[in-house]
Order: structure tokens, then C-alpha cells, then sequence
């Protein structure tokens, strides 16, 4: 159950930009005036250039690779068709640098995504550096509420309730009133029956009519899972999430049902499951990772890991996304083995070196290739990442910091010495200054 409720914390954390070099302290924030939209390309619905103090905007973070993000898709759009007469509502697509990526994935989305779309760019682009980078925000989604040319909310776009909004429109709004109308606030109750009282019967009927109108919401569906556990009811359990999977495959409900067969070593559902996905969504999106990862966890429990890591060399070729391709670099701790295996690691290898050539200025990914290298006696290898990875960085005027990090680096590695991770979390701190 431990891992369970673990699970559950994961899934409502943001997706984490993990390619930041970090920020200083927020200079812009709730309270920050705002006058002029940063310079973004507009994809979809009509242009913004200023705010206008008249009116009411709504600028949703969010990217295709974002799991977290995608499933609060739906809920903006609904709030959009409800409001969008009186509140602008941008999605702002940010940190990618592949504009037809996001393109195709609104026009897939359709009426299922019909407010205002932006793309902004990669970490340097203007939005990134007047908004997230000035707010000090790294995770998505995330977004920005303005009325009267001010910030006056910074909220997950799950927190955005019709009843927040309506305060917006009063003009009666303020920030405990709306974080007291938070969506998830209807499960307070529940969460005492199920964690202090113990009283798992009464929590039950209590979730059930909850999801009677709220059918098959995240939280709601993750709760269910955990009373599932608490009262030893597994096969319950998986019958209930293979429903919401088939009904209501958000990324949340696609990342439970795959780990909840993990847990219970159901690999030949996964097995099934997964192959079903990957055939009907062949992308390069963080859904299309989560299967794969799955997949491969199904022929990881299996024993089969010749076929793991041919799985995993596949992807590896057809994926052009970095954090998708540093997630497989990773693997072994995403799904945990005994003993990993000399071809899975090949893989692990391959990956997160096709991911540093598509974005270079990883410095973990970096650091964690230079010392399975050498670990494993490949000194001349390591050597080797390293100085290419620092030609590419130094066609960047903005990574000069990296990349005199990565000359220190080179130096210790040409003189037989690998750096203690010491050392490693001293030049982590430099890089984000």
C-alpha cells in the first residue's frame, strides 16, 4: 500500500522541465503588472499581442510531452466553451523546439482543444524568460490569471474551478476564496474516512456517488485504487481500472492501470495491453513512452530480455523526443531489475546519447554516460561523449557556462580521473547561477 500511495503523489506532481538549468529568486508573480504578450507564434484562435485591462485572461503552460498537462486538456476546454465569451484562454505550449509536433497535436485535438493556441519555444524563448523563468518555475502545467493588467493567480489548471472563474467575472475574486473552491476539495472528507477513521465500507459509498457525478475523474479513479489495496481487493482493483482505461484513458489513468499490472506481475495483460496502444498510437509523445516503458517492464518480468532491450533499441531509432530518450536511458531505475542485463544496457546507453545530441545541455544525462563509461572500462568512450557533447554546446553562446564546466571535466578525465559526485554536484550549482 506503501507503494500505492506513492504512486499517487507521483501522479499529481507536475511534469518537471528537467533540461532547466535552474533559476534565481522570482522576480515575477502574483501582484507582477503585465502589459504586452512575449513574443510567441500563434497556432490557433486569434492573436494577443497586449492585455487589455478590460479583460480577463487565462494562460494555461503546458506541453505535448507533458502527461499531467494533457490530461488537464479536457477540463480547459470546458471551461473555454463555458466562459470563453467573457475570459481569454491561451494555451501556451512552452520548451519545445519542434513547432509542427504541437501543430499536429492541436489539429488531432480538434474541438477537444478550442481556445487560443501558442507556441512559445525553448528554454530561452521570450515567454520561457518573462514568465516561467522570471517566476521561478520549473514543472508544468502551470498557469498565469490576469485581470487589470495584473498576475492575481498561479494555479495547476485543475484548480480552476467554474466557481473560481464566475468570481473573476463578479469581479469578487481573491485567492483563499478560490483555493477553498478547488475542485479536489471534495475529496478532504474521503480521504480522512480512508486514512484516520479506517472506514473503508463507508468510503466506498461515499467515492462511488462521487463518481457518479464525476465519473471517472483522476483523483476520484486513484482513490478508488487505494481502497481497492486497503481492503485487499486487487482483481477488484484491476477490473475497476481496465474500465476507466477503456472509457477514460487520460495519461493518469494509462500510467495506474500499467503500473497496477506491473505490481500484481500481470505481464501478459501488459504485455497485451501495450502492443494494442503502441499499434493504434504509434507517437513520439509521453503517452507513447509510458506504453513502451510498460511494454518493456511486461518483457523485463518476463525474463525475455534479449526481446527488452531489441524493444527498447527500436524506440531508441524511432523517438525524436529527449525526455522521452533520457526516460530510456534510465530504464533500469524506472523498472527495477536483479541483474541488468549487457544488451538492455547497450540500449540505456544508445538512447541517452541520441538524447544529449538532440538537446546537449543535460548535465546529469552527461555526468551519468561519462561514469557508466568509465565504470565499465570504457575510458576512451567517455572521453569521447564528453568532447562532442561540448563541440555541440559551443555552437550555443548561451551554454558557455556548460560548456566551461565541461572543459573541467575533460581535464580530470584526460588525466585517468573520474570527478566524485562531489565535484559533480559543485558544477550542478555553478550551472544554474
Amino acid at each position: 500500500m506503501k507503494k500505492v500511495i506513492a504512486l499517487m503523489l507521483g501522479l499529481i506532481l507536475p511534469c518537471i522541465n528537467i533540461f532547466a538549468q535552474g533559476v534565481n529568486k522570482p522576480t515575477f508573480g502574483i501582484g507582477s503588472t503585465v502589459s504586452e504578450y512575449p513574443k510567441v507564434q500563434w497556432i490557433q484562435g486569434e492573436t494577443v499581442t497586449k492585455f487589455d485591462k478590460d479583460k480577463i485572461y487565462i494562460v494555461e503552460c503546458w506541453a505535448t510531452w507533458c502527461g499531467p498537462c494533457k490530461a488537464a486538456i479536457p477540463h480547459v476546454n470546458e471551461l473555454h466553451k463555458k466562459f470563453g465569451d467573457k475570459i481569454v484562454i491561451i494555451g501556451q505550449d512552452i520548451w519545445e523546439t519542434n513547432i509542427k509536433k504541437v501543430q499536429d497535436f492541436v489539429k488531432k485535438e480538434g474541438d477537444g482543444m478550442s481556445y487560443r493556441v501558442a507556441y512559445g519555444g525553448g528554454q530561452e524563448s521570450d515567454f520561457s524568460l518573462k514568465f516561467m523563468k522570471a517566476a521561478g518555475i520549473s514543472g508544468i502545467p502551470h498557469t498565469f490569471v490576469i485581470q487589470d493588467n495584473k498576475v492575481v493567480w498561479m494555479p495547476n489548471p485543475t484548480e480552476l474551478s467554474e466557481e473560481a472563474l464566475q468570481l473573476l467575472i463578479d469581479r469578487k475574486f481573491n485567492l483563499e476564496a478560490a483555493k477553498a473552491l478547488n475542485p479536489a476539495k471534495k475529496y478532504d472528507g474521503l480521504r480522512d474516512l480512508i486514512f484516520k477513521e479506517q472506514k473503508y465500507d463507508r468510503a466506498m459509498v461515499v467515492l462511488d456517488s462521487l463518481l457518479q457525478k464525476y465519473p471517472f475523474e483522476d483523483t476520484g479513479i486513484m482513490m478508488k485504487w487505494v481502497l481497492y489495496g486497503k481492503m485487499n481487493k486487487p482483481e477488484e482493483g484491476i477490473v475497476y481500472l481496465k474500465q476507466a482505461y477503456d472509457q477514460h484513458p487520460t495519461s493518469t489513468t494509462k500510467y495506474l492501470y500499467y503500473k497496477v499490472l506491473q505490481e500484481n506481475k500481470k505481464w501478459d495483460v501488459l504485455a497485451k495491453e501495450t502492443e494494442a496502444y503502441l499499434k493504434e498510437n504509434p507517437g513520439d509523445d509521453a503517452d507513447a513512452s509510458e506504453a513502451m516503458i510498460a511494454a518493456y517492464a511486461a518483457l523485463n518480468g518476463k525474463g525475455d530480455f534479449q526481446a527488452a532491450a531489441a524493444l527498447l533499441q527500436k524506440f531508441t531509432t524511432l523517438s525524436k523526443n529527449p525526455v522521452t530518450l533520457m526516460r530510456f536511458a534510465f530504464i533500469n531505475q524506472i523498472v527495477p531489475t536483479a541483474k541488468l542485463d549487457p544488451a538492455v544496457e547497450k540500449a540505456m546507453s544508445e538512447a541517452g546519447e541520441k538524447s544529449l545530441v538532440l538537446d546537449p545541455a543535460n548535465l546529469m544525462l552527461i555526468w551519468d554516460l561519462v561514469k557508466r563509461n568509465w565504470k565499465n572500462g570504457n575510458q576512451v568512450a567517455a572521453k569521447k561523449l564528453v568532447v562532442k557533447t561540448t563541440n555541440a554546446l559551443k555552437k550555443d553562446k548561451s551554454q558557455q557556462k556548460l560548456v566551461g564546466i565541461l572543459a573541467q571535466l575533460a581535464a580530470s578525465l584526460n588525466k585517468g580521473i573520474l570527478p566524485q559526485d562531489t565535484q559533480f554536484k559543485i558544477w550542478e550549482q555553478e550551472a544554474k547561477k
